[in-house]
């Protein structure tokens, strides 16, 4: 039975935090931060004091009486921060008993006749996303020309103001990020996209628990938001240093990939305390962080939206992988016996790979009466073969392509094999631009499904279009994009996808065709 994982000392009051503590923070802290600590601010730049009931708002607001005035239906409390979309009030729903937040946008949009129609639609879009982790949106409307949303108050505070209260350790990411991934996934799924993803609008809640604010509000303000700091004339929507490239270069194709390249700043700056700006460093040169979540990170913030993660769930999926094994010590001991390991693996990688070849070497130039007896005995019906074995694999290979000492009518009942590819199989130093896999098999395949299976998380390659059979009817193609310093291994049919098929039907045996990319990588 395994042990239950230790309790980690917290780095702002040394209380244990338990391991099982919503997103790994400290409840002693939350809970004296929440009533303590400066209001959260659901609306945007929380540098900005949020006004006291007396003073009002800010520039083209009114005092809180006369906001109380146009919502008699609540109980207006206090002011919970402003910014440039509007300012978020705390609102007591009498007749449903429960608290609300109260977001009153930006005044001027009742010169727009388009806006309440835009309005409307949009907001109906936010109301239908209901996600724990996602600020829900009650209601929405009109009120003397002030648009408003009524949302689901979060007695908490935001990752802005634990960052700078110092009450967030860098390896505590890896309990938050991935419940941030959870809920862009959803919603983006449900076809919304944030545009807007930073510290400020995500919130942490007095049990721990994360809440995204603002979703879809920075598309339902579109190109008028007063003060340029979600906009401009060219219509870009967003935070600087927050916002992905195509924000700012091509607005209009912006999709659900752009918050996962917001989301991968938020990540190096929970990871370092730092902005990744210009040509920055991985992050684990700024922490003491597990180097593995470099490669994450660095995907999230690729440039193209094309190299990105093209799913905030496969974020979540890599990262989770990653804290669910044992970390890294500062001491670096562990960095290296994971580093001897990986050595060792890809070692053996290339030791069976050669052993591989000599044995089919072998086959191929000696010894046919006993390749031909290996081969009665490993290949009885034709559309029952299983060989997995890799040694039994090769010289059933050597056999179907063209052992002259097996009879005809045998030799037609072999099944397809895999003779040749391109990477050789088990070669080091392939050259990363290169652009096609080929394989080919024994025989003439069946011009139809294919199925390149991945043999473990993260070997696959990046494919870049369908793969196609060439002239000869024997070699595949599959178009992909490598990486340098990777290992790649791919499966040629499997137990449960044998989708590759001679013209009679019949599977080709499985293969594993494994190569290494030349160059470095981190590990």
């Amino acid at each position: 039975m395994n042990a239950a994982p230790a309790a980690l000392p917290c780095p702002q009051c040394g209380t244990d935090v338990p391991a099982d503590a919503p997103a790994g923070l400290c409840p002693r802290c939350l809970v004296g931060l929440n009533l303590g600590g400066p209001p959260h601010d659901l609306a945007g730049d929380p540098t900005q004091d949020a006004s006291s009931p007396e003073t009002g708002v800010g520039p083209g607001w009114g005092s809180m009486a006369e906001v109380s005035a146009l919502f008699p239906q609540l109980e207006i409390v206090g002011c919970l921060g402003r910014g440039g979309m509007g300012v978020v009030y705390k609102a007591r729903q009498s007749r449903l008993n429960r608290w609300v937040a109260l977001k009153v946008l930006a005044p001027g949009r009742e010169r727009d006749p388009r806006f309440a129609e835009r309005f409307a639609r949009e907001a109906q879009a936010l109301a239908r996303l209901a996600h724990p982790a996602i600020v829900g949106v009650h209601d929405f409307g009109e009120v003397q020309g002030h648009f408003y949303l009524l949302m689901e108050y979060v007695d908490g505070v935001n990752l802005r103001t634990l960052v700078r209260e110092r009450r967030f350790a860098p390896e505590r990411a890896l309990a938050v990020i991935p419940r941030i991934c959870e809920a862009l996934q959803y919603a983006h799924d449900q076809g919304v996209v944030h545009r807007d993803i930073k510290p400020e609008n995500i919130l942490i809640d007095s049990q721990g628990r994360v809440k995204i604010a603002d979703f879809g509000i920075a598309k339902l303000l579109g190109p008028l938001a007063p003060d340029g700091a979600l906009t401009d004339v060219r219509g870009v929507v967003g935070t600087p240093h927050y916002m992905a490239p195509e924000q700012v270069e091509r607005p209009t194709t912006v999709d659900h990939r752009a918050d996962i390249y917001s989301l991968g700043v938020v990540f190096y700056e929970l990871l370092t305390g730092e902005l990744p700006l210009g040509k920055f460093p991985p992050p684990s040169t700024k922490a003491s962080i597990d180097p593995r979540l470099d490669a994450v990170v660095l995907r999230s913030l690729e440039k193209e939206p094309a190299r990105r993660y093209q799913r905030a769930g496969e974020v979540r999926t890599d990262v989770e992988t990653i804290g669910s094994t044992p970390r890294v010590s500062e001491g670096g001991s562990e960095t290296r016996t994971r580093t001897d390991e990986t050595r060792a693996r890809r070692g053996l990688w290339v030791l069976a790979t050669t052993v591989i070849v000599l044995l089919l070497l072998t086959a191929m130039l000696g010894f046919p009466a006993w390749r031909e007896r290996s081969f009665r005995r490993r290949v009885p019906a034709a559309q029952e073969v299983r060989v997995l074995d890799s040694q039994a694999r090769d010289v059933v290979g050597a056999a179907s392509a063209g052992d002259s000492h097996l009879p005809g009518s045998l030799a037609e009942q072999v099944p397809p094999v895999v003779v040749s590819t391109l990477p050789i199989a088990g070669a080091v130093g392939v050259d990363p631009e290169l652009t096609a896999i080929r394989v080919t098999f024994s025989k003439p395949m069946t011009d139809g499904r294919w199925t390149w299976g991945e043999w473990g998380h993260g070997h696959l390659p990046e494919r870049v279009a369908e793969p196609r059979f060439l002239a000869d009817g024997r070699t595949c193609e599959l178009p992909v994009r490598l990486e340098s310093g990777r290992t790649y291994a791919v499966w040629i049919n499997t137990g449960e996808a044998q989708d590759f098929c001679d013209t009679d039907g019949r599977p080709a045996v499985p293969y594993l065709l494994v190569f290494q990319t030349r160059g470095t990588r981190s590990q």
